[in-house]
Parts: structure tokens; C-alpha cells; sequence
């Protein structure tokens, strides 16, 4: 799709994910929106080292999307209900796939059997030749060495396609959501005072320029980056605060030992009088936090 149209994004159970990679691409490389890709692989559904689509959004970056014009939200009703319909049509397809493949297999080796059927042919004749010694019967037997007989054994060796060998294919989207109704939808993040607090540090930074994704593995709320990810260590931890002040010092020491372990900045977001952004870093500095 052109990066001018506004991307769908899927609602399903609360949650929003883009099916699309070529919408995840523009996501990520335009908008600087990260996720984090939840689907699992058609080789290895049982690994979780390596991940595929659908891309899983944050309720923020889900906002921020819809704020800038750049998202709509879309509901389809079948990817609410048990999959039991889609499952059927995944097996229906792959075993479509499979047998196609099965043809084609066999249709590339009748095709690579007669292009090299005087190479056989020839071979077959060394081989009797070698094997004769004289004897009448394999003369008879190089007499009657027929290039079409020798195709059609050939042919009749011909295996069928083992099911392990069969080729699957990787979806650039969720290969079946353009059959199913879609219904725009609203949202209502953020609702709470909680969720106000988040949205505006989120918004804050992105707007500042930074690839920002979950904090959740780090002990904060957000980590950022000053660019990709992919290319970039992140630099901050920032944990969303509504009262810096509550703060205890057990709280700032654990939250500054993990900013300092990770060699990124620690820094405490909150919202002033105004419900302007306010931060606040902190880090070690001998046997002082600053």
C-alpha cells in the first residue's frame, strides 16, 4: 500500500495488531511506531526465539497512530470467535499447496529425465557394452535399447513428494482477513489518570524523535532509543510517576542499580501543574545517587 493511505489496524479483544508486513515496515521505518511481533513461524510454531506476525501494539502507540492520522482501527468479527473455521481453511490450503507441488515436482523431473535421455541412453550402452564379453544376449540386448522405453522406466521410478519436503509459505499478512467483514471501531485509551500520565510521556518522546517500546523487561515503563533499534543500544528507562515526591528510596536505589547495570539513563516522568511533560534522571556517581 502507498504510505499516503491510512494503515489498518485490527482490533481483536482489546488488543490491536497489524496483519500486514509491508504495514509493519512503513510503521517502523516512517513513523518510528517499534511493537513487538507476536506470531509464531510456519517451520517452528514451537520456538519462541524468533517471532512473525501479526506486530502487537501498545495502547499508546495505538493513540498516537490514530491522533496523527496515520492509522484507523478496523474489528473483524471471525477474529473474535474460536479459529476452528480458520484452521479448517489453513489445512484446506496446504493441502492444495501440497499437492500442486506433488505435480510440479513430478512434471520437473519428467521434464530433466528427457533432456537427459541420451546421456542415459548412452550410459545404459557403456554399461552393456562393458558387461557383453561376447556373450549374444546382450548384443540383443544393445540392439533393442529404445530411448522412448528408457523414458518411460525412468518415469515409473518417479517418487511422490515426501510431506517433509513440502515448501510453506510465509504470509507478508494474515492470508485470509480480506474475506472477512471489517467494521471501524472506536478507542478509548487513554481513559484513566494512570493512562493519561503514560500517554503523555509517550507522545512527549516520540515527539522528541526517539524509537520508543516497553520498559516492562527493564523495570520501567518505557526504554528508548535515539534511533532503530535494530541498530541502536537503547538509552533510557523511563518510568512514569505520578508523584516524584512518593517516591521512596528503596524505590529510586532498585530503579538506579538497573539503569546503571544496563548503562542507560534512569529517568522519572511525571506531569506538572500544567499536565506539561516533566523528567527527571537520575544515576550513580560514586557512593551517591544524583
Amino acid at each position: 500500500m502507498a504510505s499516503s493511505e491510512k494503515i489498518p489496524l485490527s482490533v481483536t479483544h482489546g488488543r490491536v495488531f497489524v496483519w500486514n508486513a509491508q504495514d509493519a515496515h512503513i510503521l517502523r521505518s516512517e513513523h518510528r511506531i517499534v511493537g513487538t511481533l507476536v506470531g509464531g513461524l510456519p517451520r517452528n510454531p514451537h520456538q519462541c526465539s524468533m517471532n512473525g506476525l501479526p506486530l502487537y501494539l501498545l495502547p499508546e502507540e495505538v493513540t498516537l497512530l490514530v491522533e496523527e492520522g496515520i492509522a484507523t482501527l478496523i474489528s473483524h468479527q471471525e477474529l473474535t470467535t474460536l479459529p476452528e473455521n480458520i484452521k479448517a481453511k489453513i489445512h484446506e490450503h496446504r493441502e492444495k499447496s501440497y499437492h500442486e507441488q506433488v505435480l510440479q515436482a513430478r512434471k520437473d523431473r519428467e521434464s530433466e529425465i528427457r533432456k537427459m535421455a541420451d546421456v542415459i541412453v548412452a550410459g545404459k550402452k557403456k554399461k552393456l557394452e562393458k558387461l557383453k564379453k561376447g556373450y549374444k544376449e546382450f548384443e540383443s540386448n544393445l540392439k533393442n535399447l529404445d530411448k522412448e522405453t528408457i523414458i518411460e522406466n525412468e518415469m515409473k521410478k518417479i517418487q511422490s513428494l515426501p510431506r517433509n519436503l513440502q515448501v510453506l509459505q510465509t504470509f507478508t499478512e494474515q492470508p485470509f482477513i480480506k474475506d472477512m467483514k471489517a467494521e471501524e471501531v472506536d478507542w478509548k485509551y487513554p481513559d484513566t489518570r494512570n493512562e493519561v500520565l503514560h500517554y503523555a510521556v509517550y507522545q512527549d518522546l516520540w515527539k522528541k524523535g526517539y524509537y520508543i517500546s516497553s520498559g516492562m523487561k527493564f523495570g520501567g515503563d518505557y526504554i528508548a532509543y535515539k534511533g532503530d533499534p535494530h541498530l541502536y543500544h537503547a538509552c533510557l528507562i523511563v518510568r512514569c510517576v505520578e508523584d516524584e515526591e512518593g517516591l521512596n528510596v528503596e524505590d529510586l536505589v532498585m530503579m538506579s542499580r538497573i539503569g546503571t547495570t544496563t548503562k542507560k539513563t534512569l529517568v522519572l516522568a511525571s506531569l506538572n501543574k500544567d499536565n506539561d511533560v516533566h523528567y527527571h534522571s537520575m544515576q550513580w556517581a560514586g557512593d551517591e545517587l544524583f
